[in-house]
């Protein structure tokens, strides 16, 4: 019976221990602080914006080169910008879709090919992007989906 009852008494004794210290400061806090300086203290953080939006465009269907295995090629984009630049980047959407069309119906399969290939085509999206919109606007392509047929 001591067997057991012995270290829950210690276990129940230390928890208190531990509450105490724990009020102690608390306590100690509320009166160097004051109920102001508490209340501050559970107050929730604020919001802040973050550093980039994303801007989904919409998924393409388009053509592959006639020389290639694959015929067609479904493709889902999502550019990071600057929240500022959001507005701007909506309103030139026509133009980004028809410059990421001409660059697909050019591409091959074999242009595909591992990361490396899906590295250069998220470049080459970026770059022909920020020659529309200007330098620097959309900081990366990202690939929602890709699918050859």
């Amino acid at each position: 019976m001591y067997v057991i009852v012995l270290p829950l008494a210690r276990l129940a004794l230390g928890a208190a221990a531990l509450c105490g210290v724990a009020a102690a400061g608390f306590g100690g806090y509320w009166m160097a602080v004051g109920p102001d300086g508490v209340a501050r203290l559970f107050e929730g953080t604020p919001i802040v914006e973050p550093a980039q939006a994303t801007l989904d465009m919409p998924e393409l269907l388009v053509n592959l080169r006639p020389d290639t295995p694959s015929r067609f090629m479904k493709i889902g984009v999502t550019l990071a910008l600057a929240p500022k630049d959001r507005g701007r980047v909506e309103q030139a959407m026509p133009h980004l879709v028809n410059a990421q069309q001409e660059f697909l119906r050019n591409i091959d399969q074999h242009d595909l090919r591992g990361s490396a290939g899906l590295l250069r085509l998220r470049e080459e999206l970026r770059r022909r992007f920020n020659l529309i919109l200007g330098p620097d606007t959309v900081s990366d392509v990202l690939l929602r989906s890709l699918l050859t047929q």
